[in-house]
């Protein structure tokens, strides 16, 4: 656990693994706030997690079939207690006989309650071990202008696997998905190295020509890689761009299809307007037929 210097914690390593009992879809949302984690990691982990969920669900069925065992068992004993308890009151039955049954039918509520009980799942889900460097890039190993550089990158990819333009493709989504967060490991992969080459860079103190000389040299490489870096997050962002403007086309061409299914109900209004002008010819008739009153002569 690390704390920042107003105190406010960060996230660290060890925060990173599978919280017990926490789902795949719940760690992945989670861990992606603070750190970018291998694709093979991230495959590992799933297959972890659905297969302890497999085991947790045998688990609660096991128990759930002990639990309905037990009480079929219990009801059997209290059933049997009942009638010999009866046949004794009324038939005089040795009374050792509806002892055993209680005793029997103690012994059966004890097991119920055994086996019904909560239990600790035997499958729970544990943390694996923090992953390692090669395995997960925290956002707190990067300084400012690398992280907004993988802001931007992880906006871009975010806006293409959530399109729309994927729907009922669900197998594109995931290749797609596949293929765009081994290029988001890999460029915070290094970006971290480029934070940590400018790091070292900085910390040497111009003492002379000579230093100059070879930080100047240095200085050319961390400015091309920072270049190549900034061009990737353009080609992601110009990517998110084009899969916006395709999902736009394809919305407007689905809807102009949903307009012309349409065209007859419109074209039945042109008819109603012919009628609607003939009616208004025949009132104008009416109103031409209708001769005014003769003046009244005078008396």
């Amino acid at each position: 656990m690390n704390y920042s210097a107003d105190g406010a914690r960060q996230q660290g390593r060890h925060d990173l693994p599978a919280k017990p009992g926490e789902n795949f879809a719940a760690w992945t949302e989670r861990v992606r706030h603070s750190a970018v984690i291998d694709p093979e990691l991230v495959s590992e982990e799933r297959r972890r997690m659905t297969a302890g969920d497999q085991r947790r669900r045998e688990a609660a069925g096991q128990s759930r079939q002990r639990a309905a065992t037990a009480s079929r068992l219990t009801l059997g004993c209290l059933a049997a207690f009942c009638l010999s308890a009866l046949l004794y009151f009324v038939t005089g039955l040795t009374g050792w006989i509806a002892f055993a049954f209680a005793i029997a039918s103690t012994a059966s509520l004890a097991a119920y309650a055994l086996a019904a009980r909560p239990r600790r799942p035997a499958a729970m889900i544990t943390p694996g071990p923090a992953p390692g460097p090669h395995q997960a890039v925290l956002l707190t190993e990067l300084d400012a202008p690398r992280r907004e550089l993988l802001t931007r990158e992880q906006r871009a990819i975010d806006e293409v696997i959530s399109s729309g333009l994927y729907d009922g493709r669900e197998e594109a989504r995931q290749a797609v998905e596949a293929q765009l967060r081994r290029i988001e490991w890999q460029a915070a992969v290094n970006l971290r190295t480029l934070t940590l080459r400018q790091a070292q860079h900085d910390a040497i103190p111009v003492l002379g020509r000579k230093t100059a000389e070879k930080l100047d040299g240095h200085q050319g490489h961390l400015t091309a890689a920072e270049e190549a870096a900034a061009a990737e997050v353009k080609a992601l962002e110009s990517l998110a761009a084009r899969v916006k403007r395709a999902e736009l086309e394809r919305n407007d061409q689905e809807n102009a299809i949903k307009a012309a299914r349409l065209d007859g109900s419109y074209q039945d209004l042109g008819a109603s307007v012919a009628a609607v002008e003939l009616a208004i010819g025949e009132i104008r008739s009416l109103a031409d037929g209708i001769a005014p009153p003769d003046d009244a002569e005078p008396s």
